[in-house]
C-alpha cells in the first residue's frame, strides 16, 4: 500500500513538472522606434533618466559590432579579433601590460564587457560604427530552442513592413530601430530587460550628461637653437569615452496574469542651453566678485525620456506616443520551441 502511494506521488510530481515545462509561455516581440520632428516647447529633464543596462540582454552588439576578446595569460597575452566569418586571430598590441583591455575603437569605445565562454580570463568587448543601422536582424532565419534565452530573428521574419512604410512617408519621421526576437516570458521578479540602442554616436562631441566636449589648447614655450623662444600650440583631447547613442535604454516585458511592458529610453537631440561661462573666462570678464556667474547659450545634447509602464494584450499592435518619438510594438503568441 505504501509502495503504491509512493509511486502515485512520484507520478504526480513528474506530471506536475511536465505540465509546468509545457506551460512556459513564449512570445515573439517586434519593435519599431522612430524619431519625429516636432515644435514641442516641453521642458525635458536636465539629466538622462537612469537606465540599468548592466544586466540587460544585448541582441544588437553581436550584429553591428566587431567583437574583440581580450585574453591574458603568463605565456603570451593575446587579443582575439573576430572577422565577419567568425574567424579569430591575435591582434597586434603595443602594450606589454597583460591586464590591459582595449577601450578605443573606430567610431566607438568599449561599452559591453563580460566574461567570455572561451576562457575565464577573457573579456569580450565591441567596436561600433559611428551610426547604427535602423534595421537589426540575424543573417538568416532563426528560431528559439527550449531552454534558451531571447533569440534575434532575421528582418524577413518581421511583420511591420507596411506599418514602417506608412510611418516613414509622414513628413518629419525618421526610422531609428526595427528588430524582432523570440523570448520566454517570466514574472516581474524574474524578468530581464532587453537593451535597445540606435542612431548616431555623439561621444566625439558631447559627454554623457549632455555637456559639449571642448578641446583644450595648451601653449608651450620652446627654446630654439638660436636662442629665440617660439610658441607651439597643441590640442589635447580625452580618450574616446563609451558611445553616447542617439537612442539608448531598455525594454522590459513580463507576464503577471497580463503582459506588461516597461520602457526606460533616452532620445538625444542636439540643441542649445544657457550654461555658466567657464571659470577662467568668467574671472576675466567679471567686474564684481559677488555677482552671479555669466551664462551664455552653449551647444548641448538634450536628453528626452520615454519612460512608460503599460499593460498590453498579446497579438495586438500597440503604439506608445511621444512628442519627439514613437514606438510600435507587438507581442505575438507562439508555440513552445523544440528542444
Amino acid at each position: 500500500m505504501l509502495r503504491q502511494l509512493a509511486v502515485s506521488i512520484a507520478t504526480l510530481i513528474a506530471l506536475s513538472h511536465s505540465s509546468l515545462a509545457r506551460a512556459e509561455a513564449w512570445f515573439e516581440v517586434e519593435v519599431y522606434i522612430f524619431e519625429r520632428q516636432s515644435q514641442s516647447t516641453e521642458q525635458w529633464p536636465m539629466a538622462p533618466i537612469e537606465t540599468k543596462t548592466n544586466r540587460a540582454i544585448d541582441l544588437i552588439s553581436p550584429v553591428v559590432g566587431q567583437a574583440v576578446v581580450s585574453m591574458s595569460n603568463e605565456s603570451a597575452p593575446c587579443t582575439l579579433v573576430y572577422d565577419a566569418d567568425a574567424n579569430s586571430h591575435c591582434a597586434e598590441s603595443t602594450s606589454t601590460d597583460t591586464n590591459t583591455t582595449p577601450e578605443m575603437s573606430n567610431g566607438g569605445a568599449l561599452t559591453i564587457s563580460g566574461p567570455s565562454t572561451t576562457s575565464s580570463n577573457a573579456v569580450t568587448s565591441y567596436r561600433y560604427p559611428s551610426v547604427i543601422p535602423s534595421e537589426i536582424g540575424s543573417g538568416s532565419q532563426a528560431y528559439a530552442s527550449q531552454g534558451s534565452g531571447p533569440v534575434l530573428l532575421a528582418s524577413s521574419q518581421g511583420q511591420f513592413a507596411s506599418i514602417i512604410s506608412s510611418l516613414s512617408r509622414e513628413r518629419g519621421n525618421r526610422s531609428l530601430l526595427h528588430m524582432t526576437w523570440q523570448q520566454p516570458m517570466m514574472g516581474k521578479s524574474g524578468s530581464v530587460p532587453i537593451r535597445l540602442f540606435a542612431g548616431k554616436d555623439y561621444s566625439a562631441s558631447y559627454h554623457f550628461d549632455g555637456r559639449q566636449i571642448v578641446q583644450q589648447a595648451m601653449a608651450s614655450s620652446m627654446q630654439g637653437a638660436n636662442g629665440t623662444t617660439g610658441m607651439m600650440t597643441e590640442t589635447s583631447a580625452p580618450l574616446l569615452p563609451s558611445p553616447v547613442w542617439q537612442l539608448d535604454g531598455t525594454l522590459n516585458i513580463y507576464l503577471s496574469h497580463y503582459l506588461y511592458i516597461e520602457t526606460a529610453l533616452n532620445l538625444r537631440k542636439e540643441g542649445r542651453k544657457l550654461m555658466p561661462v567657464a571659470a577662467d573666462e568668467a574671472s576675466m570678464n567679471a567686474t564684481n566678485t559677488a555677482a552671479a556667474p555669466a551664462k551664455v547659450m552653449t551647444p548641448y545634447l538634450m536628453s528626452i525620456p520615454l519612460e512608460q509602464n503599460r499593460r498590453v494584450k498579446s497579438d495586438e499592435i500597440h503604439y506608445l506616443d511621444h512628442p519627439e518619438m514613437g514606438m510600435v510594438i507587438q507581442i505575438r503568441k507562439m508555440a513552445q520551441p523544440n528542444a
